[in-house]
């Protein structure tokens, strides 16, 4: 490659000279940058990319999704579009007809949310209305729970006699019959039982989903979740050179093992754009499925906490949770920890502080309603928070059912954790919504819900740290700030270059800025 210059827009570095005039790069390498007019010795010989007074930023790191899940997204049937049971039922017969679906072939749809579908609820039988002669899953938006048809059951083998799992749910009817609905544990083993898609659909999936990232101008993605049937799936991926976005996988700590193995060269560094960044254990559930692991009991119908004095549940148990933290002090891993609820959150902080390092940096995934209390602990821990803050827009209504104006108006506690210096970063948790880093630096912003309610003014913070904790806190999420989140000597040639300048625009116009190109390595991997 030449020498690049850019110029003739805005240039935000995220370092403490916030701005440049341009930018020299080589190599897939950042040279340097400037004020004033470039070089003249460059006059003749570099490459020049003009901004016509866009605004050019370092690339945006996805803290945390599930990049297999965006892929299977691509193969399955989403529901978003569906506001009646009667549609949806409509919408799996349709999608059956037209894809040909043979009978037997199991049928995938996701994308549901009870609290948006007028209607009954989802059951086995009014799903076997659409499909009795294929095994069926809804899946919940948050992946964290869904419903089986009758073909589904039989075929896991779930009937009356089948007890819960430790941390999962098997609903019952007065019958004792299984209605199809599951939680956590209980939903997630048999999803992983769910044959998947042929190679080829699964490549050409993963694809589209690294197409779906780099249209936001990421060029980092999270494996939030690497199970170990996804273990040939990135061989195929790695061997074939068909990981173009860099690649951070999270194995639970009994896949880790095999992960390691298969992948040696990709331990806390990257081979083929594939890196094992650590270990993940989920702690917890959903709060707006109501199986978020709370210190207080969620709200009933009628505004009154539930009179069984109902807070969720844990995921794991604490021995589990323990075992993960010193497994991850003594390998030098990072640990992420799903934690929704403050009762998980709690748990976690205090494992960290009594058998943890700080140094593996331990992150806390979503922390939607870890509390202001908690965060001079979590400080002390050393755990960094990943906000996953567009729940404001998306479920802030819900949230305010669940657990009053007051407590909801807390969740993803941003500007009090600005106060305390604690470095955070936020995310979308793809594909339970679309990764769009503009949509959530809005949603850090102005803190709006779908019906238009500002949902905790006072933790609201400026488009600045809603940056940062994109670009340069990520970065360092990663271990990677050396080599990427800010816009300095040596760095890589990550950019993404949109049609705004997010430092100048109005908070509630934000989502009017759209990603005009994103670089990868000097590579252009998008372009409007």
């Amino acid at each position: 490659m030449s020498e690049r210059i850019y110029y003739g827009g805005e240039i935000l570095t995220m370092e403490s000279e916030l701005y440049a005039d341009y930018l020299i790069a080589e190599n897939g390498r950042i040279k340097g940058t400037g004020k004033g007019a470039p070089p003249a010795s460059l006059a003749g010989s570099a490459e020049k990319i003009d901004l016509k007074g866009r605004t050019l930023l370092p690339a945006f790191l996805d803290p945390h999704s599930h990049l297999s899940a965006c892929a299977n997204r691509f193969l399955q049937l989403s529901l978003s579009g569906c506001k009646t049971v009667g549609e949806i039922l409509k919408a799996i017969e349709t999608f059956i007809a037209e894809n040909a679906v043979p009978a037997g072939e199991w049928v995938l749809a996701s994308d549901y949310d009870h609290a948006f579908v007028k209607g009954n609820r989802l059951t086995a039988v009014l799903l076997d209305k659409a499909s009795a002669k294929n095994p069926l899953v809804v899946q919940y938006t948050s992946g964290h729970m869904g419903i089986f048809n009758s073909s589904a059951l039989k075929i896991l083998g779930v009937n009356a006699d089948t007890p819960p799992m430790e941390g999962g749910v098997i609903e019952k009817g007065t019958d004792g019959a299984p209605t199809g609905y599951m939680e956590e544990a209980d939903f997630v083993s048999r999803l992983q039982q769910v044959p998947m898609p042929g190679a080829d659909k699964l490549l050409d999936a993963f694809e589209k989903a690294q197409e779906m990232y780099f249209s936001h101008g990421i060029v980092t993605v999270q494996e939030g979740l690497a199970v170990k049937e996804l273990l040939p799936l990135y061989q195929a991926l790695t061997q074939g050179s068909r990981l173009r976005a860099d690649v951070v996988a999270y194995p639970a700590l009994q896949d880790f093992k095999a992960y390691e193995t298969a992948f040696p060269a990709s331990l806390k560094a990257y081979d083929k754009n594939f890196k094992i960044g650590g270990v993940k254990l989920i702690s917890d559930g959903s709060p707006q499925g109501r199986t978020a692991w709370m210190r207080t009991p969620y709200l009933n119908e009628n505004g009154a906490p539930e009179k069984d004095g109902y807070c969720g549940y844990p995921s794991v148990s604490e021995s589990e949770l323990v075992e993960n933290v010193r497994f991850s002090k003594e390998r030098g891993l990072q640990l992420l920890v799903h934690c929704n609820g403050d009762m998980a959150a709690e748990k976690f902080i205090r494992a960290q502080l009594t058998c943890g390092d700080p140094a593996t940096r331990p992150v806390m995934i979503h922390a939607q309603l870890l509390g202001v209390d908690q965060l001079d602990d979590l400080k002390r821990a050393g755990i960094l928070p990943s906000f996953f803050v567009a729940h404001v827009l998306y479920w802030g209504d819900v949230h305010i059912k669940n657990f009053g104006f007051e407590r909801a108006s807390a969740i993803s506690p941003l500007r009090s954790a600005l106060k305390k210096g604690i470095r955070f970063t936020l995310h979308q948790d793809a594909p339970v919504v679309s990764p769009d880093m503009l949509e959530t630096i809005w949603c850090a912003a102005e803190r709006r819900t779908k019906s238009g309610k500002i949902l905790g003014e006072k933790e609201r913070i400026g488009v600045l740290p809603a940056l940062r904790a994109v670009t340069e806190n990520a970065a360092y999420q990663y271990f990677e700030e050396d080599t990427t989140g800010t816009l300095a000597a040596g760095k890589r040639e990550n950019l993404v270059l949109l049609s705004g300048n997010p430092l100048r625009t109005p908070s509630e116009k934000l989502r009017d800025i759209v990603v005009e190109r994103t670089i990868k390595d000097g590579e252009t991997v998008f372009r409007r």
